[in-house]
């Protein structure tokens, strides 16, 4: 009898033991999960952060670029004032998107506010591309008459339309999968926040 009481402590013994080992097993994978789940979020705020920096300095650089090349290049000033005015316009867009966007850090904000945001930022977002992009059709439209008028040989300002449509349509593809990139990160974080909550 004393045996069997001695063989089922041992058993309960056993089983306490394991029962701590699966335990901090369990919790070291907790802690290791929600290590790797902040670095995804980290990740795709990142996109946001990276997206939001080489817009503004690219846009920018654009102004500078299209006014030292009028001035060097003897571009006329009207043409090269409503190009800049195009680009001026994109970057209030994108500053009062991002600025009311705000910020996103893990685990500190409250999750409906910030999904919210988030939601209201790709809204914004792609309001701001598709606006920039009629400007851009618009703007066109009025400047090819121009270019093509600026060169004496019709065959050169024909040329150079072409550059420039392929230029755009170019730019069209680039925006394109850079807007994918933006706004699947604004989902892939709205999806973990949901998660999460």
């Amino acid at each position: 009898m004393q045996n069997d009481n001695l063989s089922v402590y041992d058993e309960l013994r056993q089983m306490k033991s394991d029962y701590e080992y699966l335990k901090t097993g369990m919790d070291k994978q907790t802690i290791i999960n929600r290590q790797l789940m902040e670095m995804v979020f980290r990740n795709k705020v990142s996109v946001l952060d990276s997206n939001r920096k080489t817009t503004i300095a690219g846009v920018c650089a654009a102004i500078l670029i299209i006014l030292i090349a009028s001035y060097i290049r003897g571009l006329d000033m009207c043409l090269a004032g409503m190009i800049a005015a195009l680009y001026v316009l994109m970057l209030i867009g994108y500053v009062l998107i991002y600025r009311k966007l705000g910020k996103i850090e893990y685990g500190t904000d409250n999750v409906l506010s910030t999904v919210t945001r988030l939601r209201k930022f790709k809204r914004n977002y792609m309001i701001v591309n598709t606006v920039s992009w009629v400007l851009v059709a618009g703007l066109m439209c009025f400047i090819f008459p121009e270019i093509h008028n600026t060169f004496l040989i019709p065959e050169r300002g024909f040329a150079a339309i072409v550059i420039i449509c392929v230029a755009v349509l170019a730019g069209v593809c680039i925006q394109y999968f850079i807007d994918r990139k933006v706004l699947k990160a604004c989902d892939d974080i709205i999806d973990h926040l949901k998660d999460r909550s």
